[in-house]
């Protein structure tokens, strides 16, 4: 029997899989660095040990000013995180916008390329706070 490659823990992590193993695992190199961008976006700085400065800081402007300087600060939060652990992203574009069904909610849309070979795939991440 065939040995499939997998790509590091699939994240949100689950354990609904059928191969008997504890958590599910990713199937592509794509999904994998989508999983580990989100894990990096969605870990508080703090949270690791060992590396506290793993993670963002995103959860301190929920309640901050929906301003363009607030916007700016996520941009380079995510930017400077992002490329320091997973560096085989090669980023597009990000973007913060107010979200218009909540008062004080915006959307962080984050679009990337990963690279396999002569092939760069384009994925986006869109994320609400």
């Amino acid at each position: 029997m065939a040995r499939r490659q997998k790509y590091g823990i699939k994240y949100p992590f689950s354990s609904d899989n059928d191969e008997m193993i504890f958590m599910d695992l990713n199937d592509t190199m794509a999904e994998g660095t989508k999983s580990q961008v989100l894990h990096v976006i969605f870990t508080p700085k703090g949270q690791k040990l060992r590396d506290p400065e793993f993670g963002t800081n995103l959860v301190r402007y929920i309640f901050e000013q929906s301003d363009e300087q607030s916007f700016d600060d996520i941009k380079r939060e995510i930017s400077e995180q992002i490329t320091k652990y997973v560096p085989q992203v090669e980023f597009k574009d990000i973007s913060v916008i107010v979200d218009e069904e909540s008062d004080n909610g915006i959307i962080v849309s984050v679009e990337y390329y990963t690279s396999r070979g002569n092939n760069k795939e384009l994925t986006k991440v869109a994320i609400k706070l």
